[in-house]
């Protein structure tokens, strides 16, 4: 019938087994990373998630309390300030800031919103955070 063949042997077959051998006992140990240290941007929670969270806060207060405008729902900055929280105006002015720097509102003024100044300047809705 059939004759099973034997496999030859050959020098890679020794060659094979003493690499194994010498891959075994050479295994290296893991070693951890040094942990970050406490003010490393990387060791903070999630900074991106909670700005996203006021982005959409600000998106939030403006749809529900804002008008319809032309093309988007907007709302004055004065009416915003006590909405948002009359004691909150510095953070308020700058996540609107930020929330307009990445798209997210517009309005018409150069520089930053000052409380008393700029009360009648127009915050526009231009695309949603979510």
């Amino acid at each position: 019938m059939h004759k099973k063949l034997d496999r030859p042997t050959t020098s890679l077959d020794e060659c094979l087994l003493e690499f194994q051998e010498k891959v075994h006992q050479k295994k290296p140990t893991p070693i951890a990373p040094p942990p970050l240290p406490a003010n490393s941007p990387h060791n903070q929670p999630d900074i991106e998630y909670q700005i996203l969270q006021e982005f959409q806060h600000i998106y939030r207060l403006i749809k529900e309390n804002g008008r319809q405008g032309d093309f988007s729902m907007e709302i004055t900055f004065g009416e915003l300030i006590p909405i948002y929280g009359a004691d909150r105006v510095d953070k308020l002015i700058e996540v609107l800031a930020n929330t307009r720097r990445n798209g997210y509102i517009n309005y018409k003024l150069k520089d930053f919103l000052q409380q008393d100044r700029d009360e009648d300047v127009v915050i526009r809705l231009i695309k949603t955070p979510f």
